[in-house]
């Protein structure tokens, strides 16, 4: 016999995890100073990422053939390279942080 779609829903549904339940794992984690570090970094370099793309717009030509520069728009593709390579340098940062924490906590356990 086949089963409604309704009770094959209800029978795999799994309750989605509470919010405060997610705010406990996160505040219950502690780090150290490479992750704190690129932490920081990350979210200064998103807006100096920005700055970056105001700073040095891109430029719209007139014409097919011109060379004058009428028009400039924000520069969007040196935004995303500089949060790009950001973020493969904070991801690293943070890397060495939790295998430095890992050792840590394997130094403990044996003493």
């Amino acid at each position: 016999m086949e089963k409604n779609l309704f009770d094959q829903i209800k029978e795999e549904k799994q309750d989605i995890p509470k919010m405060d339940k997610a705010i406990k794992e996160v505040k219950g984690h502690k780090y150290n100073f490479y992750q704190k570090v690129s932490i920081i970094t990350m979210l200064t370099c998103f807006v100096i990422g920005i700055v970056l793309g105001n700073l040095f717009p891109s430029c719209i030509s007139g014409g097919l053939y011109s060379a004058t520069c009428t028009n400039t728009e924000f520069n969007v593709s040196l935004t995303l390279l500089f949060w790009f390579i950001t973020f493969l340098i904070c991801m690293m940062m943070y890397a060495v942080g939790h295998i430095i924490s890992l050792l840590e906590k394997i130094s403990q356990n044996l003493k």
